[in-house]
């Protein structure tokens, strides 16, 4: 077994940082907020679903659209301010990061070592470089994670972008460090995105972690909330604290087959195979359907009910349903507006060990050109990506998604 920390909110009550360095981004950009009170409102803003743990870039045109910040100051310029600012404010020695340490955490992770093995211990963060390396030296914990440590700066693309959480690019380099088999690996997360890039990346079981009341918010409806979206976006369980989590890890790391035991079908072998070779060809004829602005074709890959479940919407994450005569509608609507659309697969659809699930990473462009809920097409350019969770069972001899779970970002 090998285990792969997540940093900002799952060892580390650090993420009151992001707010300290945003707050003066944006006054910076002109933004007034309230007198007083501009941490807190940005820790609000920042720290919903949709957002927590997001990529700088991805708040950056939230907080463009929500603040109406004048075009001189782009996305680029606000991602990378900030990344400038929280640099210097922890280097600078302005904030006191030895306190931020969860109680246990840095204990459990040694434990851990001493149970794995030191190459068995990894770290993938979305932080940056001297942020992480300055947090690690704080808790004492700079040779802790001997499985490897991937940063911001390991997973820039050619073009010179991030490919941060929750594209999987992150824990796929994580798993290369370390050198085990993806699913004999754990991987501990607290966000939505984190839970969705180590799922992407094939993490062999996904823990989310609370630590609510380590952050000082003890509300059980919060902590209820918090664990039902880290499970509706693929994690095997949630835990009230990192420490309570590693403690599960130690139980199971006697032998990695505990971990591919977990949520094992009745499916295997060839029956197995056969099963997901199906779903994800489902998966794969919905897409097609988009393409071919064919709504049969895509009503035809869904059950007569599906849930729905869009967890950075106006929803956020909270359940509905449809018909399959919806979601052919729905999606004809929205090649209707988008008339040059394209979908493709950046992480095509791959089912999880026990055949039910099917993942996709997938992105889609093309231009606002015809009416959308009635408003006038404005030539807006789509650039949107995203990671959708398809549930399938069959009905009627045939694979049917049942239920669908989204996590999407606009570039």
């Amino acid at each position: 077994m090998g285990v792969v920390f997540d940093l900002d909110g799952t060892l580390v009550g650090s993420e009151f940082l992001a707010p300290l360095a945003w707050a003066e981004v944006l006054r910076e950009a002109g933004v007034v907020l309230p007198e007083g009170e501009e941490v807190e409102e940005v820790a609000r803003v920042i720290s919903t679903p949709g957002m927590r743990g997001s990529a700088a870039f991805a708040i950056a045109e939230h907080m463009i659209a929500l603040y109406g910040i004048s075009p001189q100051y782009s996305a680029y310029w606000l991602a990378e301010r900030k990344r400038a600012v929280a640099v210097e404010q922890v280097v600078s020695g302005g904030v006191d990061l030895s306190p931020l340490w969860f109680e246990g955490a840095a204990e459990a992770v040694h434990r851990l070592g001493s149970a794995l093995g030191l190459g068995g211990v990894g770290l993938c963060t979305s932080n940056l470089r001297p942020i992480v390396n300055a947090t690690l030296e704080a808790g004492g914990m700079a040779q802790a994670f001997g499985g490897g440590t991937t940063v911001q700066e390991d997973v820039f693309n050619a073009e010179g972008f991030p490919q941060l959480k929750p594209k999987p690019v992150p824990y796929e380099r994580a798993l290369g460090l370390m050198g085990r088999p993806a699913p004999a690996v754990v991987a501990v997360e607290d966000s939505v995105v984190g839970v969705c890039a180590a799922v992407a990346a094939g993490v062999g079981v996904v823990l989310g972690v609370l630590n609510l009341e380590q952050e000082g918010n003890e509300a059980a409806a919060e902590s209820e909330k918090a664990a039902s979206e880290l499970l509706a976006a693929g994690a095997w369980g949630v835990f009230r604290t990192t420490a309570e989590a590693a403690d599960w890890c130690i139980a199971n790391a006697a032998e990695d087959s505990a971990l591919c035991s977990l949520g094992t079908g009745p499916l295997e072998g060839g029956d197995l195979q056969s099963a997901c070779e199906d779903k994800e060809a489902v998966v794969c004829r919905y897409f097609a359907g988009v393409n071919a602005k064919d709504r049969a074709m895509i009503a035809s890959c869904f059950a007569d009910t599906v849930e729905l479940r869009d967890m950075c919407g106006i929803s956020r994450g909270a359940p509905r349903t449809a018909t399959a005569a919806d979601m052919g509608d729905r999606c004809m609507e929205f090649v209707a507006a988008h008339p040059d659309v394209e979908v493709y697969f950046e992480e095509p659809p791959r089912a999880d060990r026990d055949g039910r699930w099917v993942w996709c990473h997938w992105a889609e462009n093309g231009t606002w050109a015809g009416e959308s809920c009635g408003l006038a097409p404005e030539g807006t350019p789509l650039d949107v990506s995203g990671q959708t969770r398809f549930l399938l069972e069959e009905r009627d001899g045939e694979q049917k998604i049942v239920k669908q779970v989204s996590q999407k970002h606009f570039n």
